[in-house]
């Protein structure tokens, strides 16, 4: 098929003016410069379509990356927050749980101590019981031996 870059319309307006000498040829394409012009413009769109939807592919995976990095930032923020907030309750759980022992160590220390003044404050009254007792013994053994005597 020859192509020519000598551009003749369409057959209907063609031999208008009645020229005797033959100038289409059978199989000749006359159209081929307008749809080669087509073809290149639709080519073009398809590219600039294709150029668009990758541009919004591309914008959409860094808005997804976007959005996963805020998140991935905010979970980050409320884990530290949450550490943050169990190492403070740890540390009061601790530091009360010194204190109490603290406490404790000092009622334990007061229980013994008042348990070694009783056990000295009975031991003195036994002491001063059994003393009485003594005495009072000897008294009455030194009555009776008084009052035997006193028989003889």
């Amino acid at each position: 098929m020859k192509r020519t870059k000598e551009r003749f319309g369409k057959f209907e307006n063609y031999n208008d003016h009645n020229i005797s000498s033959l100038k289409v040829f059978e199989g000749e394409d006359l159209e081929y410069q307008d749809r080669m012009q087509y073809q290149t413009l639709q080519q073009n769109a398809w590219i600039q379509q294709q150029k668009y939807e990758k541009e919004m592919k591309q914008q959409e995976e860094r808005e997804e990356e976007r959005r996963y990095a805020e998140q991935t930032l905010a979970i980050n923020r409320m884990r530290s927050m949450l550490e943050s907030e169990h190492e403070q309750k740890i540390r009061n759980m601790n530091c009360m749980t010194k204190d109490y022992n603290i406490k404790l160590a000092e009622y334990k220390k007061e229980k013994e101590a008042k348990e070694r003044k009783d056990e000295e404050e009975l031991d003195l009254y036994n002491m001063a019981d059994a003393e009485n007792t003594r005495n009072k013994a000897y008294q009455f053994m030194k009555n009776t031996i008084d009052q035997m005597k006193e028989c003889i």
